[in-house]
Order: C-alpha cells, then sequence, then structure tokens
C-alpha cells in the first residue's frame, strides 16, 4: 500500500540530484539511478536535493510562520484584503486562459494558496510544491490532493510532464537566477504549455524610485533598517528584490516562449488607503494597471 497521499505522483517526481524515476520504498521515496533517498512525511514527499541551502530553509520557514502568527494592524489588514484580491484576479485569468480539455497543472511556492481545489473541481490534476513542509501539510488538511516538497532551484519533475506552471510571489526570491530559473520552468511543460506568472514589479508605481533608481545593495540596507526601526512582524529577506517585467519578459522569449501577454490588476498591495486611491485614479488606464501595478502578471506560452 502506497504511503503518498496520491500514489500517482510517481509519475511526475524525479530524483532532484541527478532526474531519474523515483520508486516507493518502505517510509520513502528510492531513486532507480543513485543512492537518493527521500522522506515521504504523512504523505507529502520531501524531495529535498543534496547540498541544499539549509540557511535559506530556516528564513523560509521564519517568513512563513510570521505570516500566520503576526497581529495585523489595520493598515496591514489593508493591505492583506488587496493581496487575496490580487489573487483572485489571478486566479480568474488562469482559469480563463486554461479553457480547453483537462490538464496538469504545478503551482511553484504554493505558499498557504489553497486554490487547487477548484482547479481540481473541473477536472485537472494539479500539484503544488513549495520549500515549506508545513504549508504544504496545512493545504492537504484543506483538501489538496498533491503535495510535492522541494527546492525551486532544483525542481524534482520530469521534463515536459505539466499543461500549466503557475508561479505567484516566488521568483523575486531568486532574482539573482532568473535565467535558470525560468529556464526550469519552461521544461516541466509540454509543448504549447502556458506559464503564468505574478511578482513584485521593480516598475510598481510606488516602488520604481526604490528598485530601479537606488542601487540594489543600498535599496536592501534601507529597506531592511526601515523594517528594523520599525519592528516590522514581515520583514523581506535580504536576498529578495522586486523583478523587472521587462527583464523577465526577454528571458521566457529567449527560451522560446510565445504569446507573451501582459494582464491589468485592479488590486494594488503594499499601500495605504490614501495610496490606493491614488491608483484607482490612476488606473483607469490600462497601460497603468498592467504595467505599473505592484504586481506585475503576466502569460506565455511554450513553443
Amino acid at each position: 500500500m502506497s504511503r503518498l497521499s496520491n500514489p500517482d505522483l510517481t509519475r511526475f517526481v524525479c530524483c532532484p540530484d541527478c532526474g531519474a524515476p523515483l520508486g516507493e520504498a518502505d517510509d520513502c521515496l528510492r531513486c532507480t539511478s543513485c543512492p537518493g533517498r527521500y522522506e515521504i512525511r504523512n504523505g507529502i514527499p520531501l524531495l529535498y536535493p543534496s547540498g541544499m541551502d539549509t540557511a535559506h530553509l530556516r528564513e523560509e520557514e521564519n517568513l512563513a510562520s510570521m505570516m500566520r502568527t503576526r497581529r495585523l494592524s489595520p493598515r496591514e489588514e489593508f493591505n492583506l484584503s488587496q493581496w487575496n484580491l490580487s489573487k483572485r484576479e489571478f486566479w480568474s485569468r488562469v482559469r480563463l486562459e486554461a479553457r480547453r480539455s483537462p490538464g496538469t497543472f504545478v503551482n511553484i511556492g504554493c505558499g498557504y494558496d489553497d486554490r487547487s481545489r477548484e482547479i481540481e473541481q473541473q477536472g485537472n490534476t494539479f500539484i503544488n510544491f513549495d520549500l515549506i513542509y508545513d504549508m504544504l501539510s496545512e493545504l492537504q488538511g484543506k483538501g489538496a490532493k498533491s503535495c510535492v516538497g522541494g527546492d525551486i532551484n532544483r525542481l524534482p519533475f520530469k521534463k515536459g510532464m505539466f499543461d500549466y506552471v503557475v508561479s505567484i510571489d516566488v521568483i523575486h526570491h531568486e532574482c539573482d537566477d532568473l535565467p535558470d530559473l525560468l529556464r526550469s520552468f519552461r521544461d516541466l511543460l509540454k509543448p504549447g504549455g502556458m506559464l503564468f506568472l505574478e511578482d513584485p514589479n521593480a516598475w510598481g508605481l510606488f516602488q520604481m524610485w526604490k528598485s530601479m533608481l537606488l542601487p540594489r545593495p543600498l535599496y536592501r540596507y534601507l529597506r531592511s533598517s526601515y523594517h528594523r526601526a520599525r519592528r516590522s512582524s514581515h520583514r523581506p529577506a535580504d536576498y529578495e528584490f522586486p523583478t523587472n517585467p521587462r527583464r523577465v519578459a526577454s528571458i521566457l522569449k529567449s527560451l522560446g516562449f510565445g504569446d507573451l501577454s501582459f494582464h491589468a490588476h485592479t488590486a494594488y498591495p503594499c499601500t495605504s488607503p490614501a495610496g490606493y486611491r491614488i491608483y484607482s485614479i490612476l488606473g483607469r488606464s490600462d497601460y497603468i494597471r498592467k504595467n505599473h501595478n505592484y504586481h506585475y502578471m503576466l502569460s506565455a506560452t511554450r513553443r
């Protein structure tokens, strides 16, 4: 009897070290080619590569814990409502673009997002992937059928297995390795498969002067100092940095993606209610809502 919550996962996953298929053995998954042995914890395979940056893992775990336990001020409550609206808009776009026969989805860096159930109800296969086990465990408790733990820099999935790759607010965590990261996303897709990305925007209306005009080390230092002075309950990690949508688009085109489109957002997280009123006025322009939102949202097709 399989210890995986979804035995069909072995069709999709592979060894993060060598890329070979994995097979179930006792209480773990074992590589069929190298000595790799991977824990199955409460039905969730944890496919962490050897030599993984454990300091990065600890920091991400701390950030995840703060997301769940911090007390919110009224302004933070407003921002959270905008984050939630932003995700609803993103998933509405995914459902709109993905109107074809049932397909296979993977959400890279899924966090606590439990939208997988809505997609599965339409007959699709959906895999939630994240670095943090506790996030995956919570999703599983809410009914998610397929969860996989692992490192985004060594994705433990076979190539060409997915019709849709989704990633929300993730790639800015790996902003120094965008070409390799986006190439790995492409490799997961079947020909004709679609990539959906959303990420903090270096050209955002209220952050362009910081992310585009300040040198990156100075910006990171000032941001860290600001959050320490305010004793913020949720501090961005030092390695995070908003990504430039035009650079991301250029990389995707060089990787063979076509039909690349940016999509408008109504929500604008990380600003005050007064700032949001300014955005709402300027956001009457479709150009502003597509290109200067706090997030950019894009879709692209693997040729």
